[in-house]
């Protein structure tokens, strides 16, 4: 299996890797001249030979190209309370590796961390990265900007799907429509108000039960990610 890495500039017939990925395949990889590695951009990966490689570079030509096929049929938007220490990025890792598209960070009245810094979102942009390369994805899930609850709904598209643990009668797969995009929100730590369903449904937001236990709130994104793509990814 070639090992994948994710570039920002088109491949043409001859590439360049710095930085961090030279230093990868360098020194932590000790690939040698004559390897072959795979680099993604924007859904199409390229298959190429290294010529060249030291910790400051890593040179190659290009030798074939084609769109990849890990790619989801949906598009998912979640949005995703910020969590305590290192939570919020195991759940980035995992659903990342399930085919989430976008995710949205938001603060609530009952989330328990209230703010992100930049330091932070870059890890998890990181983790993002990382995680769309193992799971062989053609794209790496966009991390947005924290936003208030207030005006989370203005940046999530239609429809949306609000998991709540007082939904007693719509359960997810059943709520799910036959889209090629949907956004699915995910409660903090000490749940949403009743002000804040009231708020989701005023941008026609549907509430949905995940069963009847009350599941923590990493436990509850990756696994209603997981049924949404079980359903909609075939």
């Amino acid at each position: 299996m070639t090992h994948r890495f994710f570039v920002d500039d088109e491949v043409g017939e001859r590439f360049t890797l710095r930085g961090d990925q030279a230093h990868q395949i360098a020194s932590v990889l000790r690939l040698q001249p004559g390897a072959h590695i795979t680099l993604v951009r924007n859904g199409v990966e390229t298959d190429v030979v290294l010529e060249t490689v030291d910790t400051a570079e890593a040179r190659g030509r290009c030798l074939a190209k084609r769109r990849v096929d890990a790619e989801p049929r949906v598009r998912l938007t979640l949005a995703l309370p910020i969590l305590r220490g290192d939570r919020t990025e195991e759940v980035i890792e995992a659903v990342t590796q399930l085919g989430v598209s976008r995710i949205v960070p938001f603060v609530s009245s009952r989330s328990v961390v209230r703010a992100l810094a930049d330091a932070k979102r870059e890890r998890w942009t990181r983790v993002a990265r990382e995680a769309a390369e193992t799971a062989r994805r053609g794209r790496i899930p966009a991390i947005d900007e924290p936003r208030e609850w207030g005006r989370l709904f203005e940046a999530l598209e239609t429809p949306v799907l609000v998991a709540w643990e007082g939904e007693a009668l719509t359960k997810l797969a059943d709520a799910l429509p036959a889209t090629q995009q949907l956004s699915l929100v995910i409660g903090p730590e000490g749940g949403l108000s009743m002000d804040e369903i009231a708020l989701a449904q005023t941008h026609d937001a549907v509430t949905v039960s995940l069963g009847p236990r009350n599941l923590r709130s990493e436990t509850a994104a990756v696994a209603a990610v997981a049924q949404v793509m079980s359903i909609l990814d075939r």
